[in-house]
């Protein structure tokens, strides 16, 4: 069957765009005959042979099988890029298809050629600290001449320029919540006074930069603004303890009063720490953290769940000095995590008010999507918000209306805020119209699809160079094989060399091979980075994992694909206060949430990003997109979702909507489903 397979793709074209495990899908096998003919009536899944890793060449027979389209003969496995290997096993490392044995040396050797030794240094760290190396030490002898290159320049010191890279590297492991007396690397030899007898954490904090323009920011606060600003800094220099939330709906300026707020306190000499929910909104401010980073919160939060903070750590110092602290989309949060930063709050400080005494600035907007609760009911999502948690009662409200967006947009202004409060005129109960100049008329899936892409990146083939372009534009849906849809449409139209990376999959602990390696090949989880990532240069790509959240590397970190090699991808930061900074990229293995409820524990290996030409809705919350798409196979399912989606764009002019009807409508407008929780939308 599988000679015939061969020839068949020898005879005809069209058979060359299936992989063998595909093939009975399109054809059927004839046993007197011996060969393969068109299919004519129904479907038939295909399938292999199972072989286990322990068959050699048999086994990576089989895995080439399951990734090559069209092969016409065992050469065609053999080769990869012109060149013919041996064996199947070569064929397969080549492809990228199997994990080399050295491939973090690889990695490493490879990130060296872009003579970057600062970003080298912080990949070593990254690999240290996420990819389990084995010999950590073989690593250090074999790149300490990259590692140490631009060092080696500028003295003459060997024990100088060692303890340079050393220490170095021990920052960025710190950064990363690691330790670098845990791993197998020199000592540093001269005395290296970093921290003074100071914690790490807190000389980060008072290294943070202060920029003159957000010192002048007070300047230009309108009157609601002003007067959050001056109840807050009433507080501060007065040291009365209070914890407060900033209420707004997006375009109102929360973002322009933190930033106004840090600065000012932070140019009194106090610490004011800035944390956010999300990485997105983390990154938009100076020194930002996600709270999960900053605060060590489980993530697996119950009714009694406890930050991991140990009173005499450094993160402790730092909260116990620390004047202010700000949470950006807190709203997002679930009602257990404020809860257990309250408890370890007051812990960590002996005090039992709120938060510990702290002058705490909560800030976000209910009519956002509320924290995701897996398979969770109405009733189960409303009561993990923040709103619900008995802590709300001794926070101040304070509210945001005036817009910023109106003074653009004003009807596209009024109109979020009908649909985020659930007042937007409604029919067959919450379907609203969406007005005819956001509309991409739906005619057939394939058509539509393709002019929403041309509506929100005209021009690509012209413009895919330019990194304002791609991170200005992006198309929001409800689900990821929506998005993965549209990434991988888009990729096609990119223009360049295309790399594909495939992960290296295990399930952990499967010693009778119950789970064959297709089989999790397949697996799309919420989270991971797919097994098929297709990549060019100028692509946009967003993180999914915090690698170092103090330097811009958070969950949702969008960045630009700038070179790539077999181990390593050289990228650079393209929203926020590190955008231009250049980073390098490791696959790390990743396992998903005990919540996917997967039979067995999945590993995957793979580099830590998706494309993000499109990303889901849930995803995009804390961004603005000045050029917005929203593409709605099916109505949204959950709150907030409509509302976020809308409000990423700053005006209806550079906001467009494709919705695939259900049936229920013929006049021609068009309409679909706002799902609004009103019991989360008033106190």
């Amino acid at each position: 069957m599988l000679t015939a397979f061969f020839l068949k793709n020898k005879e005809d074209k069209n058979a060359r765009q299936h992989k063998y495990k595909d093939f009975p899908k399109q054809f059927t096998w004839d046993p007197s005959s011996h060969r393969w003919n068109c299919r004519k009536l129904g479907l038939m899944r295909g399938r292999l042979v199972s072989a286990n890793p322990a068959e050699g060449e048999r086994y990576y027979l089989r895995l080439l099988l399951s990734h090559i389209n069209g092969p016409t003969c065992f050469e065609d496995l053999y080769t990869v890029n012109n060149v013919k290997h041996p064996t199947f096993r070569k064929a397969a490392l080549e492809r990228g298809l199997i994990e080399s044995d050295d491939g973090l040396s690889q990695c490493l050797t490879e990130a060296s050629f872009f003579q970057f030794p600062n970003a080298l240094r912080r990949l070593f760290a990254t690999i240290l600290t996420f990819c389990e190396p084995g010999d950590v030490r073989k690593l250090w002898d074999d790149h300490y001449n990259a590692l140490s290159e631009d060092y080696r320049r500028q003295y003459g010191s060997v024990e100088r320029i060692q303890n340079m890279v050393l220490t170095d590297i021990m920052v960025f492991i710190q950064s990363m919540g690691d330790n670098i007396d845990d791993f197998d690397l020199p000592q540093i030899n001269e005395n290296v006074d970093l921290e003074s007898g100071v914690f790490r954490e807190v000389q980060e904090e008072c290294s943070v930069v202060i920029e003159s323009e957000h010192l002048q920011a007070i300047n230009f606060l309108n009157p609601e603004q002003k007067f959050a600003y001056d109840e807050i800094m009433w507080h501060v220099h007065n040291d009365i303890p209070g914890v407060f939330f900033i209420d707004g709906p997006g375009g109102t300026g929360k973002t322009f009063l933190y930033k106004a707020l840090l600065a000012n306190i932070r140019s009194c000499g106090h610490i004011a720490l800035e944390t956010a929910s999300s990485g997105v909104a983390a990154n938009n401010m100076p020194g930002g953290r996600t709270t999960h980073s900053r605060f060590k919160i489980p993530l697996n939060l119950e009714n009694n769940s406890v930050c991991m903070i140990s009173r005499q750590s450094g993160i402790a110092q730092l909260l116990r000095i620390a004047k202010v602290i700000v949470w950006d989309e807190a709203s997002m949060a679930k009602r257990h995590a404020l809860e257990a930063v309250d408890r370890i709050m007051k812990d960590i400080t002996g005090v039992m008010l709120p938060f510990g005494g702290k002058i705490m600035v909560l800030g976000g907007d209910f009519r956002q999507v509320l924290p995701v609760v897996r398979r969770g009911t109405r009733a189960q999502t409303v009561d993990s918000s923040t709103r619900m948690s008995p802590l709300w009662s001794s926070i101040i409200k304070l509210r945001l209306t005036i817009n910023m967006r109106a003074l653009i947009d004003p009807w596209f202004s009024y109109f979020l805020l009908r649909v985020g409060d659930g007042v937007e005129e409604t029919v067959h109960e919450n379907f609203i119209r969406i007005p005819d100049d956001m509309v991409i008329p739906f005619t057939e899936k394939e058509k539509s699809l393709n002019a929403l892409i041309d509506a929100i990146f005209p021009s690509l083939e012209i413009n895919r160079s330019k990194s304002d372009y791609i991170i200005s534009r992006a198309i929001l849906s409800t689900r990821n094989d929506s998005v993965d849809e549209i990434n991988d449409r888009l990729i096609g139209r990119f223009i360049g060399e295309e790399r594909i990376y495939y992960s290296f999959d295990e399930a952990i602990d499967d010693i009778n091979n119950f789970y064959p390696l297709e089989f999790l090949n397949t697996l799309s989880v919420s989270g991971l980075p797919p097994h098929y990532l297709r990549l060019k240069v100028g692509c946009p790509i967003i993180l999914l994992r915090n690698l170092d959240p103090s330097n811009g590397l958070c969950n949702g970190t969008r960045l630009i694909c700038k070179s790539f090699q077999h181990n390593v991808i050289d990228a650079e930061i393209a929203v926020g206060q590190h955008a231009g900074k250049r980073v390098f990229l490791p696959r790390i293995p990743l396992c998903p949430s005990d919540e996917d409820m997967f039979p067995f524990k999945l590993k995957r290996k793979q580099f830590p990003i998706r494309l993000c030409f499109a990303m889901t809705i849930n995803k995009a919350q804390g961004q603005t997109i000045p050029n917005v798409g929203i593409y709605l196979p099916e109505s949204v399912f959950s709150h907030g979702q409509l509302y976020v989606a809308l409000s990423r764009g700053i005006s209806r002019a550079n906001t467009k909507v494709l919705v695939i009807p259900d049936g229920q409508f013929n006049d021609g407008e068009v309409y679909t489903s706002n799902v609004v929780y009103k019991e989360v939308l008033h106190d």
